[in-house]
């Protein structure tokens, strides 16, 4: 064989093995994603019921101390605990204020919620700022808006608003949800609760961590 057809052999072959490399790469995130995509989406699920659960709990909570001001009927730390048989929760708030002008408005901050299925399931929720609007059923939170599930899991928002009666959950501003195994960012997000469908929208990105969750079996 002379030194030219070596050569070609040599290159072919190469190609041939890169191409190989590529497919399995290939495999592997396809592989990857058949797996964490649906996660990532019930981690999303569990998030969103967590969030509209808690915040149908809004026109029962307890009030504190309560002053009128210029900015309305200013509620301080109001808070809402109990059982419903299936769960324990609790909401607090620093301050609730009702607007002066349109009573059925509420403006709340510093929102903390917990809500503890079992020993190891618990989400955690805050927000900085929330709006809840008692006459449409609607509630609204921005700044630092935060969801955290059993520690695993964390979704975070600029803000986002809830229809408490359909169970709707819409943002257009940039989301994140973040596991172990991967995150997904994106520029719009919208929660139908009763079809149990999420969809991310605008400028998706995700990364894939497959083997984040492996360990390593003893030698």
């Amino acid at each position: 064989m002379d030194q030219t057809t070596q050569r070609s052999g040599n290159v072919t072959g190469g190609r041939v093995n890169k191409a190989r490399a590529n497919a399995r790469r290939h495999s592997g995130r396809v592989r990857a994603l058949r797996i964490l995509l649906p996660v990532l989406g019930l981690i999303v699920l569990l998030g969103m019921g967590g969030l509209i659960f808690v915040f149908n709990l809004l026109n029962s909570l307890g009030i504190g101390n309560v002053t009128l001001t210029s900015e309305g009927l200013v509620m301080d730390r109001p808070e809402l605990s109990g059982n419903d048989g299936e769960r324990t929760y609790r909401v607090l708030a620093e301050r609730a204020i009702q607007r002066l002008t349109n009573p059925r408005i509420i403006d709340l901050e510093m929102i903390t919620a917990e809500i503890v299925s079992n020993p190891e399931e618990k989400a955690q929720i805050t927000s900085d700022k929330g709006t809840y609007d008692s006459s449409a059923e609607t509630l609204t939170l921005f700044e630092n808006v935060r969801i955290n599930w059993s520690g695993k899991y964390a979704i975070e928002f600029q803000r986002v608003d809830v229809n408490m009666k359909t169970g709707a959950v819409v943002t257009d501003r940039a989301m994140q949800v973040q596991s172990d195994g991967g995150d997904i960012q994106a520029n719009g997000f919208t929660y139908d609760q009763e079809n149990g469908i999420a969809r991310f929208t605008d400028g998706i990105k995700m990364v894939l961590r497959p083997g984040a969750n492996k360990t390593e079996n003893p030698q």
